[in-house]
């Protein structure tokens, strides 16, 4: 069993525990937020390992989350999770740099399992 701790945020409750199910059957401990606020909250009092980011919430985006995310965990490794493609808010953080990793929703949980490891292999996986 991994120590590993994983924060899972999307504001669709169907998404979250399908991912929240997997990753714990993966082995890993697992932390879910149904907005941007809350995972806010969650990532300055912890540290996750991994974020597995929705980038259409209400409220705060998941852009701008990731935005917020990243001066409070700089090196915490963000995954992007989305439906829309082709959303140009989206492009230009993929672009920019802002946006490394990317699921496009639906995504197949056996190619995650696949991929899981290398966005694990975080070299500052112990600072910040």
């Amino acid at each position: 069993m991994s120590n590993d701790y994983l924060l899972v945020v999307d504001d669709h409750f169907g998404v979250r525990q399908l991912m929240c199910e997997f990753l714990s059957q993966e082995g890993f401990r697992v932390k879910e937020a149904p907005d941007g606020y809350t995972a806010l909250q969650i990532a300055s009092e912890e540290k996750p390992k991994l974020t597995f980011l929705d980038l259409k919430m209400p409220g705060l985006s998941g852009l701008d989350t990731l935005n917020k995310l990243q001066q409070i965990r700089p090196k915490t490794q963000v995954v992007v999770m989305s439906g829309y493609t082709q959303d140009n808010a989206l492009t230009s953080a993929v672009q920019s740099g802002l946006v490394k990793h990317f699921l496009t929703k639906p995504f197949d949980l056996d190619n995650l399992r696949l991929i899981l490891p290398s966005l694990l292999s975080n070299p500052w996986e112990s600072s910040n």
